[in-house]
């Protein structure tokens, strides 16, 4: 019963306004592959900044990051995906907590 209505969220989510838009701005910045792959350069590097747990504050080393590809991040279909993608982020985060609202696993053997 649940798998049968979690396809149905996917088609909701796959139908959502957000999501569209996050497709069509990775398809038109997809267009420049020079572009795409620069931008991809960046996230990825992004990323691995962010993922660190060393307890070090990496915002000096993110701005470098930014100031290393302004060139990238002015473009408008860059600028265009990633905040597309950062909305569509931001509403799957929210349906993620809806669906794990009150439920209780039992993670004590992580201890």
């Amino acid at each position: 019963m649940i798998t049968k209505e979690a396809y149905q969220l996917n088609q909701v989510i796959k139908d959502s306004e957000e999501y569209q838009r996050y497709l069509q701005a990775k398809s038109r910045v997809k267009e420049n592959t020079e572009l795409y792959q620069a931008m991809n350069s960046f996230r990825r590097r992004n990323f691995e900044l962010q993922s660190y747990d060393d307890g070090i504050n990496r915002y000096e080393e993110i701005h470098n990051l930014s100031l290393e590809y302004e060139n990238v991040l002015r473009e408008p279909l860059v600028n265009e995906f990633l905040i597309a993608e950062q909305i569509f982020s931001r509403k799957l985060a929210e349906v993620y907590e809806v669906i794990a609202e009150g439920l209780e696993l039992d993670y004590d053997y992580m201890e």
